[in-house]
């Protein structure tokens, strides 16, 4: 019969010891935003257990009713991060997030709840239901662009990248304007801005920056895929066609 040393016993059982804590320990996961917005994105933020030394590297999710399950590229490395998953947009509703461990044995999950939205309190309607963020353009007229952000409580940022009269580039930005129209148009009605400051590789100084109102503008939409954007800006008045630009 083998004797076991002590000092031999008291190793084995330190590393089974460490074992049973490795799988015990479990990731963890958080919801960004904490209190999501109706249609706004949501991410799952999954922090490996410590000391697990996982490193994840890729994340897939899918989705069965109200129930959200990411599964994870991971490998073994020196040390572990968190890692953040897009989920979608959501309408109003509660969600369960599932995250199975590297074994499928076991897994992690976080519920969260998306909030109800706003409503038209009456016509013509003044709450879109259609979120417009995107990269706009005219498939036409190739070098110019419309950025806009359209907020989850339905506020608007657009910046209009354009070229001046001498042929450089010029970015007008719109925006401190409000939905007018919910029907068979969409409508939201802004103020234009055009703003200067230092240059990107010189020591940013806030003195330097410069903010006039130069115009109004409006952007006007039939469908979720195509608008008018209507402008009077430095004396400029006019309207271009624009679509969603398409980016794989």
């Amino acid at each position: 019969m083998a004797v076991v040393k002590p000092l031999t016993l008291l190793a084995r059982l330190g590393a089974a010891a460490a074992l049973w804590a490795g799988a015990a320990a479990a990731q963890t996961l958080a919801i960004l935003p904490a209190s999501p917005q109706y249609m706004e994105p949501v991410y799952v933020r999954i922090s490996p257990a410590k000391g697990s030394n996982d490193l994840i590297y890729g994340a897939q999710a899918s989705m069965s009713g109200n129930v959200i399950t990411v599964d994870l590229q991971t490998r073994r490395e020196c040390c572990e991060y968190y890692y953040d998953v897009m989920l979608g947009r959501f309408p109003a509703g509660t969600f369960k997030v599932v995250v199975p461990s590297g074994d499928q044995k076991s897994s992690v999950t976080v519920d969260f709840t998306v909030a109800a939205p706003a409503r038209s309190a009456s016509y013509p309607g003044r709450v879109p239901a259609v979120n417009f963020s995107d990269l706009w353009w005219s498939p036409a007229e190739s070098g110019w662009g419309l950025s806009i952000v359209h907020g989850p409580f339905n506020d608007v940022f657009a910046t209009w990248m354009v070229y001046g009269p001498d042929g450089k580039p010029t970015w007008y930005l719109m925006g401190s304007g409000k939905w007018t129209s919910a029907n068979t148009t969409t409508v939201y009605e802004g103020k234009v801005f055009k703003t200067s400051g230092p240059h990107f590789g010189q020591l940013f100084e806030s003195r330097k920056v410069g903010f006039e109102p130069v115009g109004t503008a409006r952007l006007e939409f039939r469908d979720a895929l195509t608008g008018i954007f209507r402008f009077d800006v430095e004396g400029v008045s006019g309207l271009k066609n624009i679509t969603r630009m398409p980016v794989e």
